[in-house]
């Protein structure tokens, strides 16, 4: 298949981590990285007495002062004790150490939203029936503001548990971990499965390219979008994207789901995208934007 004469291909090896790099050079000259972060991933573990793992979280450091906090479990044998509290204050002093600014999180209806409000975190986005018959929330929290510290009744955590630096296998324990607390409420019906795909010139060099890849809940997730300066304007992304999702749809997904920022609010709502949630202030000055489109 062809594009206005650019084959299109789905992405190889590298591709990736080219476009990351190119929207990332794209996205820094328009709002420069201040506070200067760089992406990082933290792991973090914590054992008990025995040394065994008892739960465990993972953070992204992002670029422009904002960290993730990717994934939270604790196993059902600890849970009630603090644990989750204990690991909550654990992402917010890391991320404050990095220079954030800002600690945002994504969470379902069956999962620990009370617990995270009770910390400071505030809705900013809402998608329903993703995944089917359920809700899906992100909340953030703002690290350069004071907030109460919350402290749960049942807080024997501190002395039963100390919290470390994991490793690679403590990541996998604690996605593990969490895909199973969630498989009863939310089935994966397969892997993810990857629909990237990207326009080469005749030459076989990359001119545009979209990352995304379609969820076990069958949601098509739009990561990267990107067209060299050369060839913007002549409608290209826009055609690429609807490839990557003619695709999706062929792979049973139902919705299609992306962020962005005030600058490409724009081209996302052309192409049929709705925001489903606005997160002020970020990057310092502008807003982002989580997205939905019901495929």
């Amino acid at each position: 298949m062809t594009i206005d004469g650019f084959e299109v291909r789905p992405l190889e090896e590298g591709d990736e981590d080219l476009l990351e790099k190119y929207v990332s050079e794209f996205a820094d000259s328009m709002a420069p990285a201040e506070p200067r972060t760089e992406n990082e991933r933290l792991v973090f573990r914590a054992s008990d007495a025995e040394g065994n793992i008892a739960g465990g979280c993972i953070l992204l450091i992002r670029s422009w002062g904002r960290a993730v906090l990717n994934a939270l479990w604790v196993d059902g044998r600890h849970r009630g004790r603090g644990l989750g509290s204990m690991l909550i204050r654990e992402a917010e002093r890391a991320a404050r150490g990095k220079g954030c600014y800002v600690l945002c999180l994504g969470t379902l209806d069956f999962m620990a939203r009370p617990l995270y409000e009770k910390h400071g975190f505030e809705l900013f986005s809402l998608t329903k029936d993703c995944p089917r018959g359920h809700e899906a929330y992100s909340l953030a929290k703002r690290l350069d503001r004071p907030a109460p510290d919350y402290v749960p009744t049942h807080n024997d955590a501190p002395a039963l548990f100390e919290i470390t630096p994991g490793s690679e296998e403590d990541r996998k324990a604690v996605g593990d971990g969490l895909e199973a607390y969630c498989e009863p409420y939310a089935h994966d019906s397969h892997d993810d499965i990857d629909v990237g795909r990207k326009l080469v010139d005749a030459d076989g060099r990359m001119i545009a390219g979209v990352s995304a890849q379609v969820s076990g809940w069958d949601a098509l997730e739009v990561d990267l979008v990107w067209v060299d300066g050369a060839y913007r304007g002549r409608g290209l992304a826009s055609r690429l994207l609807r490839e990557v999702e003619r695709e999706a749809k062929e792979k049973a997904a139902y919705v299609a789901l992306s962020d962005c920022v005030d600058w490409t609010l724009g081209f996302f709502r052309k192409q049929g995208y709705a925001p489903c949630g606005t997160l002020r202030d970020y990057p310092k000055g502008h807003e982002a934007y989580e997205l939905e489109k019901r495929l």
